[in-house]
């Protein structure tokens, strides 16, 4: 089964449509990109440069989106999920950008041997067949032998078939030497593309840790696309995630994390994420320490990063505490030049005393003061934040 893409007329005034491509039982990638298996001429740019990918499996035809402005079908306002195969039906109009595209599913016609076998056999083949006089040949056939058909044979058959049995038997073939044929070693096969059973697909299903055996080549590419995407957008956030953290050392006065290995780490020092892909990926000169231990390494500082504030907080909550018991309020009174009034009021400061102990003995009181104040500004925090990311700008 063949599909066929013509882009729709962009008005009323055009009758035919501009372009047109056919997929023969095979997938290929459309886009504007001159590398694309169809080309598709958009001045506007709404059409990515590698827009969407066809696969064939199975007897039908497949497109999954992989653009940044998204596919749609004709009639529906909601976009192509991106990375999702979406079955092509006969007649189906999919967006892309300002083309208007429509698939036609075309069945091969028949071919000679299924439209001629009527003309294998004549029509007349049988008019002038005797069925008795076919049955007596019939009969004679399965009857007859070697020894009675040379009865019947003339004088001139019988001499010429015993010249050359004679001949056959009187003939002696003489032996020459022949050279041995020369062995020609086999070519190695070289491994058929686009069944997927490459080296590089195994060690990319096992670094994914995913099965890839259920996926045409086509479709193992759209994954390899989105791995690609998915990468470069964790590495951007992991860099943001590390601006943040250095931000708020530096806002509480906290001395920058020390490694033991002082090595370049471009997940610090690299301008964007391409640009520490690049270095990542073995691009660049990453020195002594491995891709991996550098992201590890990223991860852990973060980990260690939230658990450090949440013991800061329990710590400077105790510290406040302490910063007012009883006897260091008196010593802090002795060192003024004035005496205090509290310690004369004795009914009050041994009051306060009493509340003051019955806070210390508390063991939940930490939780309780972090729990309160400290968790409705870290909700509210927390809303702000999302607020901002789901409505940027």
């Amino acid at each position: 089964m063949q599909l066929v893409f013509e882009v729709c007329p962009a008005g009323p005034a055009e009758s035919a449509p501009a372009l047109r491509k056919v997929f023969d039982g095979v997938g290929g990638v459309i886009g504007r990109g001159g590398g694309c298996d169809w080309t598709l001429p958009d001045t506007s740019r709404q059409v990515s440069g590698r827009h969407a990918v066809i696969s064939y499996r199975d007897g039908r035809y497949f497109l999954t989106d992989i653009s940044s402005n998204g596919t749609r079908l004709a009639g529906r306002s909601e976009r192509l999920h991106e990375g999702q195969q979406q079955p092509i039906d006969d007649g189906a109009v999919f967006q892309l950008g300002p083309l208007s595209i429509r698939a036609r599913l075309v069945s091969p016609p028949l071919g000679q041997g299924q439209d001629g076998l009527h003309r294998l056999i004549p029509d007349d083949a049988f008019l002038e067949l005797d069925p008795l006089r076919a049955l007596a040949s019939e009969l004679q056939r399965e009857d007859g032998s070697q020894e009675l058909a040379a009865l019947n044979m003339t004088t001139y058959e019988t001499l010429r078939w015993t010249d050359h049995a004679a001949a056959d038997r009187d003939h002696l073939t003489v032996p020459e030497l022949v050279k041995p044929a020369r062995q020609v070693a086999p070519s190695p096969q070289s491994p058929v593309p686009g069944h997927g059973s490459g080296p590089f697909w195994l060690g990319f299903a096992q670094a994914l840790g995913i099965d890839l055996g259920d996926l045409d080549e086509s479709a193992r590419e759209v994954l390899a696309i989105k791995a690609a995407s998915l990468l470069r957008q964790m590495t951007e956030g992991l860099q943001q995630s590390l601006g943040t953290r250095n931000e708020l050392r530096q806002e509480l006065k906290l001395a920058l994390t020390q490694t033991p290995l002082q090595s370049p780490n471009p997940l610090r020092d690299s301008a964007d994420a391409s640009a520490a892909l690049g270095s990542l990926l073995g691009v660049g000169q990453l020195g002594q320490v491995s891709a991996e231990m550098l992201v590890m390494r990223a991860y852990r500082d973060m980990q260690a990063h939230e658990v450090a504030l949440l013991a800061a907080c329990r710590a400077a909550v105790r510290g406040a505490l302490a910063a007012f018991a009883p006897g260091h309020l008196l010593l802090c009174f002795e060192r003024q030049a004035r005496p205090p009034l509290i310690p004369r009021c004795g009914a009050r400061w041994r009051a306060y005393q009493r509340h003051y102990q019955t806070l210390i003995e508390d063991e939940h009181l930490s939780e309780r003061l972090l729990g309160s104040d400290f968790a409705k500004a870290y909700e509210e925090q927390i809303r702000l934040i999302s607020t901002l990311h789901r409505y940027p700008g």
